[in-house]
């Protein structure tokens, strides 16, 4: 046997030993990951829906919550429109929609540290113009639950104005009659 051969068989005479490899240094770094897994990115499950109804003095008089469960990240417009019709109505009064506000987290782990230092060049809020279907982006596992539809409605019930129809009683005047000539 060469010298090459010999120390082969002593690699394979390694792993064919019955004497157990040390792997606790693997499992002190899978328990120290488990501390930082909240600040992963993961997929968007479920957001919140928040309802916020405003009446004819611009006062917020309701709020409702909701949760949504989305498709792939993806709240369809079939969907969206039904939760518009849904919740359109409150205490008997029609509402108009006037706005619809996304607000999605979707900070990257890198970016975690410069959001901390300075938040003010980071916006996760947008104004939806049309009703179509909308997509949330991946976030950090510990901002999941801020993730979140603002749907803003307006009072738009008509206020009831009196059935009776008013009537005026008049004096005739008396018209004086001349003849001409």
């Amino acid at each position: 046997m060469t010298e090459y051969e010999i120390e082969n068989n002593n690699v394979f005479d390694i792993f064919n030993d019955e004497e157990e490899l040390d792997d606790e240094w693997i499992k002190e770094i899978e328990n120290e990951e488990k501390l930082y897994s909240t600040f992963y990115t993961e997929e968007n499950e479920i957001i919140k829906l928040i309802y916020i109804y405003i009446n004819r003095e611009n006062e917020i008089y309701h709020i409702k919550k909701d949760n949504a469960i989305l498709d792939n990240k993806i709240l369809d417009k079939t969907k969206l429109v039904f939760l518009l019709k849904k919740n359109k109505i409150y205490n008997s009064r029609d509402h108009k929609l006037i706005s619809i506000l996304q607000y999605n987290i979707d900070l990257k782990t890198n970016e975690l540290s410069s959001y901390l230092k300075n938040n003010e060049n980071y916006n996760f809020l947008s104004i939806k113009s049309s009703l179509s279907e909308m997509k949330w982006d991946d976030t950090i596992h510990f901002f999941k639950n801020l993730n979140s539809l603002y749907i803003i409605y307006y009072d738009n019930s008509k206020e009831k104005k009196s059935t009776t129809k008013k009537i005026y009683i008049k004096k005739k005047q008396k018209r004086k009659t001349r003849r001409r000539k």
